[in-house]
């Protein structure tokens, strides 16, 4: 490639500014290769500018192989930052999939109410009579203090919250 080809690969990645300055006696120059931050600028070393200081000739016969080699390294390093973005929201989505499991876990349907085991048949409990009647028959029965059961018609369910 040419020098204009290999900065237009690199441009089309990022937007470029090149500063050229030279020192005269020294009889060299140098070049900066400054990448411009887009949007996804989020990682600074896709911003790290590429500066060469070397002779006019030997700008010639090495700053073509020095824009390749600098253009790749860009993109094998945006190449591992889109990597590890795509494996940081796959550990975010697992981490909100695996938070939501346990809450939902935690929190049965109906607050306050056990959960039945599998297998179980609900059969409700009547609500025992506090109070006993003075004078009964049935009390002479009944041991002390122990509550006893409404009567109810087989089959019937007692309404516990009504």
């Amino acid at each position: 490639m040419t020098m204009f080809e290999e900065l237009f690969a690199l441009a089309s990645g990022a937007s470029l500014a090149l500063t050229i300055s030279a020192d005269a006696k020294a009889g060299r120059m140098t070049i900066n290769v400054i990448p411009r931050p887009g949007k996804d600028a989020d990682d600074s070393a896709l911003t790290k500018a590429l500066t060469l200081t070397a002779t006019p000739q030997e700008f010639d016969e090495g700053f073509i192989d020095a824009l390749k080699g600098y253009r790749e390294t860009r993109q094998s390093l945006a190449d591992q930052v889109e990597a590890t973005k795509e494996v940081l929201e796959a550990a975010k989505a697992a981490s909100v999939k695996k938070a939501t499991e346990a809450s939902t876990k935690a929190r049965p349907d109906k607050p306050g109410l056990p959960t039945p085991k599998a297998g179980a048949t609900a059969q409700p409990t009547p609500p025992a009579s506090t109070t006993s009647e003075a004078g009964s028959d049935d009390d002479a029965d009944a041991s002390a203090g122990e509550p006893r059961a409404p009567a109810h018609n087989a089959g019937e369910v007692a309404d516990l919250f009504g």
